[in-house]
């Protein structure tokens, strides 16, 4: 299997980030507008933006794969 280039690593890191700063937005205007049940939206919204952190920057996803030699 090719390992991907420092570049597509790059990318997909940017790609990443743009992600979580766009549910950084979505959380902060739905906390600014609501002022009752803000949590029923947002605790969601938090978990699916942890997700790309504990996956893509926490390497998560290496503790099932067999270490290579």
């Amino acid at each position: 299997m090719a390992r991907p280039s420092l570049q597509a690593k790059m990318r997909l890191g940017l790609w990443v980030f743009a992600a979580l700063m766009f549910l950084e937005i979505i959380e902060y205007v739905v906390g600014l507008g609501l002022k009752r049940g803000a949590w029923l939206i947002l605790a969601p919204l938090a978990v699916v933006a942890a997700w790309p952190i504990v996956y893509y920057f926490m390497h998560i996803r290496q503790l099932w794969r067999r270490e290579e030699e």
